[in-house]
């Protein structure tokens, strides 16, 4: 995005500047350095009231909602850093800035235990 923005790609057609929104659908790793991007390498680039949205992988789409919980995912709210849980599979379009990458359900999905080590009581917790 910054060659792109620096016209190292060839000639930019769409300035970074005019975008209102930047919406990241991918891993949580390539998420989580696009919202550190965004306060760092971009932010010239940027407007400064831009909204950037992360389509957060959920590992269950039961379409339950809210039922079963194994897609809850921290939000940490950058003004007061108090911690908040959502359903991803609710509302899979979070703001990046709120998204806790930590502990995203996309880690939790690399690292998950199997369901019988779950139910035997030897599951790990994310960081708070």
């Amino acid at each position: 995005m910054d060659a792109y923005a620096e016209g190292r790609l060839g000639s930019v057609t769409i300035s970074l500047a005019d975008a209102d929104r930047i919406i990241a659908i991918g891993s949580d790793r390539m998420m989580a350095a696009v919202a550190k991007a965004r306060h760092d390498v971009l932010k010239a680039h940027l407007k400064p009231a831009h909204i950037a949205i992360g389509s957060i992988n959920s590992p269950m789409q039961c379409m339950m909602k809210e039922i079963c919980a194994q897609c809850l995912q921290p939000h940490r709210d950058p003004q007061s850093g108090e911690t908040s849980y959502v359903f991803s599979c609710f509302n899979q379009d979070q703001q990046l800035d709120h998204v806790d990458f930590t502990c995203s359900t996309s880690a939790s999905n690399r690292t998950r235990l199997p369901r019988s080590s779950l139910q035997s009581g030897s599951a790990t917790a994310c960081r708070s």
